[in-house]
């Protein structure tokens, strides 16, 4: 290849990844740090990767370098994640870059990984072949009908309960939590096995270590030895999940759980305008897990960051709704009757719905968004996290699927939702909607019922959020972790809700919200806007509520204050100067 085929090493890392040519050498688009993290060959590895470092593209590129230059076995590789999402991405990086191998690797989530063990050692952990994963929905329903039965028939629905509560009623069904504690009790009581285990997969990556629980890194002690070639990247300042049981200590105490580790952080930014990364780093500086956290922006410089007070959530909303129509050009409908947008969806600006996203802090934040949203005629998706099984009708759907015969799983789907429709009076419109939401998950599955059902068991979400819709996007910071947008509001920077309190509470983890603003203000690439109110109501009551401390932590000269309309707002006597 020419050498200006290369990038510079500090160039942005480019995506989507190309396939690496015979005798090019498949590192040398990294730049120094992400270089240092991939090429290292053996031993323990700890990847410190702040926000818009290249950290999937380190990793990708890192085990596409094992297997191309040091002739590692795919076979031998293993690379874990914590969403399916992100599992997928990594799959097609390793697809692009080493098309002829990368099937081999084996890319999975943590319960993907447990249910694999399970199926392979099915015998061992004293289940069936075919064993069912019940999700915690069935589970609840399971335990109130034995309540049920009880006051039938005392004695037996007794011994069902206590079977059901704990989650096995059918020695061929094990419950979500099991497809990790049961691995771990396996591994753990056989040796032999684990030892069988840690030969089979030499190499192992995990992504988001910060996030592991109890469980899975005691499935990743079992994996690996203290001198093994497991190599792990993460953030702890981006640790947001102890809600769920993550537990940022793992992270913290890699170096003493592998005293030959090697560490390198990525530095480089190349998501995010500099005031935003300078602001970002400011921010979590107070809470930061990170001695002397370094960040550098290698984007352009652009404007400060926007900052708007609001007299209530209401204000708040009409002020994000007219900064995106300002932003745009002019969107709504007054803007459209007075010829400011063609109404095509051609913004002058050449910034488009897509590339905006509002976030916040809790669900109940959304509704005056959208209320104003929808008023001045700005199309938006709002994101859920639910699992499909949670939603009304799906669970119906997925039993009746095996009464239909073989084929392609949309033709199924369908016959399986008119019986339904047929025998349920009154359900129509519950199933046709949940047909709505399984009919991208079944057109994945083609005709693998086993694959379609297995997917939902593992807990496969509700993903209103399409990339590829021209939408405004609304988030909790919790579920925008990932992922990038040119524009981003963050909503609700105020006493009370960032950080998050509950009234009367005096224990919350100001530490882990502060992270989490962190994680909000780094998910924008160009403007970021932050929002508070002086005022909201909360359980029923109103308060006084006020600009978040984490303001306090960014220096003043990082930020404009801004008018109702999303314009800066000068001082008076500037104001007066410039009519004259």
């Amino acid at each position: 290849a020419a050498a200006d085929s290369v990038p510079h090493p500090d160039q942005p890392p480019k995506t989507p990844e190309t396939p690496a040519e015979p005798g090019r050498d498949v590192l040398g688009g990294l730049d120094p740090d992400q270089r240092t993290a991939a090429s290292h060959l053996t031993g323990p590895l700890l990847i410190v990767a702040g926000p818009g470092t290249g950290k999937t593209r380190t990793l990708t590129h890192r085990i596409a370098h094992l297997m191309r230059e040091h002739r590692v076995d795919p076979a031998e590789c293993l690379a874990i994640t914590f969403t399916r999402r992100a599992a997928e991405e990594m799959r097609a990086r390793l697809a692009a870059l080493l098309p002829d191998h990368a099937a081999r690797v084996t890319v999975t989530t943590f319960h993907g990984l447990g249910a694999l063990l399970l199926r392979e050692q099915h015998e061992r952990a004293g289940l069936s072949a075919n064993f069912r994963i019940v999700e915690e929905v069935e589970e609840v329903e399971a335990a109130k009908e034995t309540r049920d039965a009880r006051e039938t028939d005392e004695g037996e629905a007794v011994g069902e309960l206590a079977a059901a509560e704990d989650g096995r009623a059918d020695p061929d069904t094990i419950d979500f939590q099991d497809l990790l504690e049961l691995p771990v009790q396996l591994l753990t009581k056989e040796p032999d096995l684990a030892a069988h285990y840690r030969d089979r997969w030499r190499w192992i990556s995990v992504d988001e270590y910060q996030d592991v629980d109890e469980t899975q890194y005691a499935l990743l002690r079992l994996l690996s030895t203290e001198d093994g070639n497991l190599t792990a990247i993460g953030d702890p300042d981006q640790a947001i999940y102890a809600f769920r049981g993550a537990d940022v200590g793992f992270f913290l105490r890699f170096q003493a759980d592998f005293p030959a580790a090697t560490s390198v952080q990525l530095t480089r930014n190349y998501r995010s305008s500099r005031p935003i990364v300078r602001g970002a780093v400011q921010a979590i500086a107070p809470a930061s897990l990170i001695p002397g956290r370094m960040l550098t922006a290698h984007s352009a410089e652009t404007q400060r960051i926007g900052i708007f007070e609001a007299a209530d959530p209401a204000a708040e909303a009409a002020f994000i709704t007219r900064t995106i129509d300002r932003l745009l050009g002019g969107t709504s409908f007054h803007s459209l009757d007075s010829g400011r947008a063609d109404g095509h969806g051609h913004h002058p600006t050449g910034i488009d719905f897509s590339d905006i996203a509002v976030l916040y802090r809790t669900d109940a934040q959304a509704d005056p968004i959208m209320d104003a949203l929808t008023r001045a005629g700005v199309p938006y998706q709002k994101r859920s996290h639910d699992r499909l099984l949670a939603r009304p009708g799906v669970r119906e759907i997925a039993g009746e699927l095996r009464q239909h015969g073989t084929g392609p799983l949309a033709d199924r789907l369908q016959s399986a939702v008119s019986a339904l429709v047929e025998t349920r009076l009154g359900q129509e419109i519950e199933f046709r909607s949940a047909a709505d939401l399984l009919t991208p998950l079944a057109a994945e599955c083609g005709d693998d019922l086993a694959a379609f059902l297995g997917r939902l068991a593992l807990g496969a979400e509700v993903d209103a959020y399409d990339p590829r819709a021209d939408c405004v996007a609304l988030l909790t910071v919790h579920a925008a972790k990932g992922l990038e947008f040119p524009v981003v509001f963050l909503a609700g920077c105020e006493h009370g809700m960032m950080p998050f309190w509950l009234p009367g509470a005096d224990d919350h983890d100001q530490a882990e919200e502060r992270r989490l603003f962190f994680v909000g203000m780094t998910r924008a690439k160009e403007r970021l806007f932050l929002s508070y109110a002086c005022r909201r109501s909360r359980f029923g009551t109103e308060r006084e509520t006020g600009a978040s401390i984490f303001l306090r932590a960014i220096d003043p000269s990082l930020l404009e204050r801004l008018d109702a309309d999303g314009a800066h707002r000068g001082k008076p006597r500037d104001r007066q100067l410039r009519l004259l």
